[in-house]
């Protein structure tokens, strides 16, 4: 009523102030059904105006004297009702399609219509998907018993936004969300992202059955992860040394050693802590026992010069199955890596007539540039790029 009020006063100003300062009051003619009214501009304004507030204050005073009566209350109860439930179900349907914000609008709307813990619930879960992390706390405090216990999403997004600003205590309150909801696919990723902040490599490693068991990640994509999780761990430990990394291989079981993904993964660990030789020892024995594919340590580029063993078994390989595309491109990896450009050249040439491919076009092309024949070299290149 206070606005209402202002309105009027500050419209009848201006209209009096506008006029009067521009020496011309003016005056309005309306001609209907046979009456004809005249007056000044400022006469009809304040005339309207006070129209609408009389209208206003008679229907507030009436909507208050039908409020107190049986009828009337249940009235205007039903209409708040109908209207609290239409706006509910908008809450739902904009749920459904994937406007968590505007469902919580539509929600905390219907709530004040009608304050029931179960809307406070849909305003709260909205909240979570919208991730405002502030209307949530508030919705679920609302809801009361109707969320009690179940406070997973609030629980996974205040974590998901303490990953950045505190990594270590995200880790914490993640390792209890895990132990409260072990089989929660959502609570599985949300602490494979906080381990990765926390540098928790460990745990990390020790999640990914769990990611395997709730992933709808095809079986190349998982590989890759697990691949990238123990590349992490190996090397998040070998900077402690060699011996703890040596340590930490051992404690793992005969079976994660014998796979292929946890091999080349400690390979490369190796390879990037400057440890050459022992990639390479590692290399070959996962080769000897057939735990690991030539095609991907070569994906890798694991295969290098620095132990003359490895060599050897490639050299062997080779000698058995001259056209052996897996072993020729190893053999041109090793000689790259002992910088014999022209043993390499001529492997890959013989190579790309056997299985011409992007990668061994690329490589070749390193290794005409390596030899200075800049021409060449750019042909190898357009190459890969055709291919």
């Amino acid at each position: 009523m206070k606005w209402l009020i202002a309105l009027v006063v500050l419209l009848i100003i201006g209209a009096i102030l506008g006029p009067t300062a521009s020496g011309n009051a003016g005056y309005v003619l309306i001609q209907f059904a046979g009456w004809s009214i005249e007056a000044t501009v400022v006469g009809l304004i304040v005339v309207v105006v006070a129209v609408a507030l009389i209208a206003t204050v008679v229907i507030s005073i009436l909507r208050r004297l039908l409020s107190k009566t049986q009828k009337g209350a249940a009235w205007f109860s039903n209409r708040s009702d109908r209207k609290a439930k239409q706006l509910y179900d908008e809450g739902i349907r904009l749920l459904l399609d994937d406007s968590a914000e505007e469902a919580s609008l539509r929600f905390a709307s219907s709530y004040k219509k009608r304050p029931t813990q179960e809307t406070a619930a849909m305003a709260a879960l909205a909240s979570c998907l919208a991730k405002d992390t502030g209307k949530a706390q508030y919705w679920h405090e609302e809801a009361g018993r109707f969320t009690k216990g179940s406070d997973t999403l609030l629980s996974i997004l205040k974590v998901s936004q303490q990953v950045n600003n505190d990594p270590h205590g995200a880790d914490t309150a993640v390792q209890e969300l895990l132990d409260k909801h072990p089989n929660s696919a959502h609570v599985a990723f949300l602490a494979k992202t906080t381990y990765k902040a926390s540098g928790n490599y460990k745990a990390l490693k020790d999640l990914l059955p769990k990611l395997k068991q709730h992933s709808e990640l095809s079986p190349a994509e998982f590989e890759r992860l697990e691949y990238d999780v123990y590349l992490d761990y190996f090397v998040s430990i070998g900077r402690n040394g060699n011996d703890a990394l040596k340590d930490a291989w051992q404690s793992l079981s005969s079976k994660q050693r014998g796979d292929a993904t946890t091999r080349l993964a400690y390979a490369a660990a190796l390879k990037h802590l400057g440890e050459q030789e022992l990639s390479a020892k590692v290399i070959l024995k996962g080769l000897k026992r057939e735990d690991i594919h030539p095609s991907g340590v070569n994906t890798l580029k694991l295969f290098n010069g620095k132990y003359a063993k490895l060599v050897e078994f490639v050299q062997e390989k080779l000698k058995q199955n001259p056209d052996d595309k897996d072993y020729l491109y190893a053999f041109a990896l090793i000689a790259m890596d002992n910088q014999d450009y022209s043993l390499a050249q001529r492997a890959l040439k013989k190579l790309v007539d056997i299985e011409p491919s992007a990668k061994t076009y690329r490589l070749l092309g390193d290794a005409y540039y390596a030899l200075g024949d800049s021409q060449l070299a750019a042909n190898a290149y357009k190459q890969a790029l055709a291919d």
